[in-house]
C-alpha cells in the first residue's frame, strides 16, 4: 500500500473539495481529519478539519461504533474500502454519498486514510454505481 508521500495534492486537483485525509491516532484508536474538503463540508453540514471521527454527529458513540470498526479492520489488514450511505447522522438523510477509502502506510502500519467522495441518488448503492467492482464484505 502507498504512503502519503507517494501523492501530491495536485494529483487530486479535480477532487479537492470532495476528499479528506485523516490521521490515525492510537491509544485510543481514532481518526483525526487533517483535511476535510469544502464540498464535504457542504454535504455533511460540518467541517471536520482537526476533529475526530463522528465527534460532531448527532450520536457520536453510535457512529464511531460502526465506522471505527471499519477503520480498525483496515488497520489490521489494509484494504481499499468503499463506503456508502445516507448522511442521516447529520440530519441530511436526503444526501447519499459513496466514498473510496485508500489506506496510507508508514513503516508498514496504517498512518492515514485518503478518501474521495461522490454524491449519488438516494435509491442507488455500490453495485449500481460500480457494477464491476467486487464487494467482499459489508460492515
Amino acid at each position: 500500500m502507498p504512503g502519503r508521500s507517494d501523492f501530491d495534492v495536485f494529483d487530486f486537483k479535480d477532487w479537492l473539495g470532495r476528499i479528506f485525509i485523516a490521521r490515525v491516532e492510537r491509544e485510543p484508536f481514532n481518526l483525526r481529519f487533517t483535511l476535510w474538503g469544502t464540498q464535504l463540508t457542504e454535504w455533511w453540514g460540518v467541517d471536520y478539519t482537526n476533529k475526530s471521527l463522528g465527534s460532531v454527529s448527532n450520536d457520536p458513540q453510535a457512529l464511531q461504533a460502526v465506522e471505527l470498526a471499519y477503520f480498525e479492520e483496515m488497520d489490521r489488514a489494509p484494504f481499499i474500502g468503499l463506503a456508502c450511505g445516507l448522511l442521516d447522522q447529520y440530519d441530511r438523510s436526503f444526501i447519499k454519498v459513496i466514498g473510496l477509502d485508500l489506506p496510507l502506510l508508514d513503516g508498514g502500519q496504517l498512518s492515514q486514510v485518503l478518501s474521495a467522495h461522490l454524491e449519488i441518488d438516494p435509491d442507488r448503492d455500490i453495485p449500481d454505481v460500480l457494477p464491476d467492482c467486487p464487494v467482499l464484505r459489508y460492515f
